[in-house]
Order: C-alpha cells, then structure tokens, then sequence
C-alpha cells in the first residue's frame, strides 16, 4: 500500500482493472458473478472489470463510494452488470465503530434482475489485531419473469463476522448469517443460513495464500406449500504475487457443490481463472492540522514517548531496533486532541523507528510528520530517530 501522511481530512482516488481469464465445468453458472444463468454458456471464460472509488478520511469519520462494471469481451449474449456502493463510519471510540453501507446492482443475464441493500454495522475492536463487526438491515431483488412481471424478494440480513491478524503474516476471519424474507407474487416465504471460514498466509511481503470454505442452506416454499431446503458447500485456494503496490498477478481455483430439495440430486462446478489486477491511487487533496506538539519522540522517564497526528482509519503501531523490528509492534492510542500517543519504557541509547497502521486486512506503513527526526535506512527508506539521554 502507498504510505499516509497523517491530516485532519484527506480525499483519495483510486482506479482498479481487473482482467480474469480461466474454465468451467458447470457452464450454467455465471462464470465470474458465480450466480445462475437462464441459458448455459461456454466453458471457457474472459473478463474486465473496471472499478472507481472515492475515500474521505477525517480524525473520527470515513466516507466511500464506489462503482464498477464487468465485461465479457469473448461471449455472445454479453450480459450487462453494473453495481454502486457507499460506506460510511464513525469512530466512537479506539474500540467502537459505527456504520452504515448501502448500494445497488443492475444486472441482465438472460432476464433483469436488479437489486439494493441498507446494512448499518457496529464494528468492535477489543485489540488492535481484532475486530467483531455486526451487521443487519434489508435488502431486496427484483427479478423480471417470462410473463413479463416483476417479482420483488424482500429480506431482511443479519450478519455477524470476526476478523483477526494471527501473526503479521496469518490472518483468519468467520462470517455467519441468517436471512428471511417473502416474494410479492406468488407470496411465498425463502430465506437462508450459512457460515464461511477464510485464511490468508503472506510466506514473504510479495506473495499470499488465501482458502476459504463455506456451507449454506437455503429453504424455500414450493409450489404445493411445503417447504424445501437446499444444501450447498464451496472452497476456494488462491495464490497471489505483488510484484508491487499498484500490481497483482493471481491464480484461483473454486469448487461448489449442492443438494438440490426438489429433485433430489446434486449438481457440482470446479472453476479454474487466472487475472492481472492493477491499481493506481492518489491523494486528491485534503487540509492538515497544526501539530499540538513539535517533536515526534521525545524522551520522558524511564523511556520516551511518540506522539504522532494520524485522521485515518486503522490504529497505528511503532516497531523499531527497540523490539527487534517485530511486526505490527506497539499500539498507539488516540487523544483527545486528534493525536495517538505511547510510552516505551527504553534504557538509554538511540533508537529508530518506523509508524505502520493497521486497517482490518491492511497494513501500510506510515509517513512520519515533517518535523521528526529521521535518517535513511540501508533499503532507500526513512526511520524516525529517537534518542534517550
């Protein structure tokens, strides 16, 4: 990731291309929206998704939106997909976090189907490596039928998932839902449940190893009343190279599996793709403060204190030769005048050190303030200097 300055307000821009290119064995499912077609495709599968966004970073509040589209150069029949989306966060607390996201879809393969959702969250940090996010609210699908109608699902989603980083290099997050909801034509009742498990392993800073395992059921009303529930599994293995920030070459296989209620059968799909992902970001703009306090790292008793400005999302850590460069290193924690703080208890001597931020599944490093004290490390980069009389 590109390093952050710390300001009072910040806007970015980002420009995602993502180029996917890969085979199928069940040619009805849509090769990489993953959802069903009414009329099956080729096996061999192409696409390009572009994608937009805009990010407002302040001291307690963060703002997103974004949009993206999907093409599919090689198939006849192309489908249109189209899906917009914002976020919204106020940080209450280092610890609590308050949310709302809200988007919609515009998607035609074969027939339209058209889709919205409103989540709001409450998100829960008990430690800076952690974070347990709830989420509930309503979404709704619209789908046009062979009578020319359209039929409006409506449900109501809650969702609740825990995310943390194991080690600097081993994160794990679960996710578990239910659903409930009715169709306005033929006013039957549907809904769902279902639970996931993912890992991501980075064996160096340039590649990653993410797997994944899901289990679903889903339950419906037929046409004579009863109800019927569909059993569904699915894994996925994905291996990625990052060559650098703005980079992304991966290989992903994919398979799902399901018991089908009304026929009693199973049905099963192994996907298979390969892509390139590329990304540009920049800073747009933004307003800094004036720091309270002049001096970055500054000795106290017993040790020294780092005091830096930081309005963006995530908690920053200090790590340094103090620790042995150990990675996230030591939390900070947020004043009230906008700044985050921590005391190292350190005998005397010269230190240096580095701010990294962690932000759910990233981390970056951080730019540090103007007015520290720094000096070039042997890899081109910039540590702060703390010295302790």
């Amino acid at each position: 990731m590109f390093p952050v300055s710390g300001q009072a307000q910040q806007w970015t821009g980002t420009a995602d291309l993502v180029l996917t290119g890969g085979y199928q064995t069940n040619t009805y499912l849509d090769p990489v929206l993953r959802s069903w077609n009414d009329r099956s495709s080729a096996p061999a599968l192409a696409a390009l998704t572009p994608q937009v966004g805009l990010t407002r970073d302040a001291r307690r509040t963060r703002l997103s939106v974004a949009a993206r589209s999907r093409l599919y150069p090689r198939r006849a029949g192309t489908p249109q997909f189209l899906q917009g989306h914002a976020q919204a966060q106020y940080r209450l607390s280092p610890a609590w976090t308050v949310g709302a996201s809200g988007g919609g879809t515009r998607l035609r393969v074969g027939r339209s189907r058209d889709s919205w959702w409103a989540l709001p969250s409450l998100r829960w940090a008990p430690a800076s490596n952690t974070t347990l996010t709830a989420r509930g609210g309503l979404t709704q699908q619209r789908v046009a039928t062979d009578l020319e109608r359209r039929d409006r699902q409506t449900s109501g989603l809650a969702a609740i998932s825990l995310a943390s980083w194991l080690t600097d290099r081993v994160r794990a997050e679960g996710r578990a839902y239910w659903s409930s909801g009715r169709t306005s034509l033929a006013e039957t009742n549907f809904g769902g449940t279902g639970a996931s498990l993912r890992g991501t392993y980075w064996p160096t800073r340039r590649w990653s190893v993410e797997a994944d395992v899901a289990l679903e059921q889903v339950r419906y009303e037929t046409a004579t009343a009863n109800t019927a529930r569909d059993r569904l599994g699915r894994g996925g293995l994905k291996v990625a190279w990052h060559p650098r920030a703005s980079v992304t070459v991966f290989a992903r296989t994919r398979a799902s599996a399901a018991r089908l209620a009304q026929t009693d059968a199973s049905t099963a799909d192994v996907h298979v793709s390969a892509g390139l992902r590329l990304r540009t970001q920049q800073v747009l703009g933004g307003t800094a403060p004036s720091p309270p306090r002049r001096r970055a790292c500054q000795a106290v008793d017993d040790g020294a204190r780092v005091q830096i400005p930081y309005s963006g999302s995530g908690t920053p850590h200090v790590t340094g030769n103090f620790n042995g460069w150990s990675l996230p290193g030591t939390p900070l924690t947020q004043t009230d005048d906008g700044t985050w703080t921590t005391t190292l208890s350190l005998p005397s001597g010269t230190y240096t050190y580095r701010i990294r931020v962690v932000d759910s599944d990233e981390r970056r490093w951080l730019d540090l303030p103007s007015y520290a004290e720094t000096a070039d490390d042997a890899f081109g980069g910039t540590n702060g200097v703390c010295t302790v009389p």
